[in-house]
């Protein structure tokens, strides 16, 4: 298996099948890309939807008795990877069908590169373009792809970050491996009713953390 691609969800049954199915959807890439779906103890009937996709062999999926945040949810599916590469995708987002080949290539071709992650799309609930926005001036939690076996030894993330995990692996690491980026929009960062709360909480936790105070 090639690469593993990691989603976690709480909480987002309205938008999960649609992820799943981005991901089922990547070109050039189907014979070698398995899916880890990782529910952390939805309470909206999450659990019914992604049960159905159990059926596929390559699609696995994870129930988290207790919700333990993001960042031990991705942990947990990070560990039962068996891709040479893994990726996050939140499952209120969703992935353009050669999201996983391109960056696979750049990571096959530069080999002393940790990471690499992309621009992205963000759009509303209807799927419409809002904004084009570059990960590297507005960096988001989901869409790089790592070397698996680097990023374990790297010591994953860090569970006790309920925002800003990302931020956090990436400025404990970042003196040692570097993370790169594609100048091409294939990721799609979707806003909605419920993403606006968490997108405020997360930009007051992160200028917290840039200031030292976390």
């Amino acid at each position: 298996m090639k690469t593993s691609i990691v989603i976690t969800t709480y909480n987002y049954g309205a938008y999960v099948e649609r992820c799943i199915r981005s991901c089922m959807n990547q070109r050039h890439v189907e014979n070698s890309c398995e899916i880890i779906v990782v529910n952390d103890a939805s309470t909206d009937g999450t659990e019914q939807i992604i049960e159905k996709f159990g059926r596929f062999a390559n699609i696995h999926v994870i129930n988290n008795p207790v919700n333990v945040g993001v960042a031990e949810s991705a942990n947990i599916g990070i560990r039962a990877a068996v891709g040479q590469f893994v990726v996050r995708v939140d499952a209120d987002d969703y992935i353009s069908e050669l999201f996983v080949y391109m960056l696979q290539c750049f990571l096959e071709a530069n080999h002393e590169v940790l990471g690499v992650g992309c621009d992205y799309h963000i759009v509303d609930e209807d799927e419409n373009v809002i904004e084009r926005c570059s990960s590297n001036e507005k960096p988001i939690s989901c869409g790089i792809l790592y070397r698996r076996d680097l990023l374990v030894r790297a010591g994953l993330y860090n569970p006790d970050y309920r925002h800003c995990e990302e931020e956090e692996l990436r400025r404990r690491i970042g003196s040692e491996y570097s993370i790169l980026r594609i100048p091409l929009p294939l990721y799609r960062y979707r806003m909605h009713r419920s993403n606006k709360t968490k997108q405020s909480d997360y930009l007051e936790f992160r200028d917290r953390f840039r200031a030292g105070q976390l």
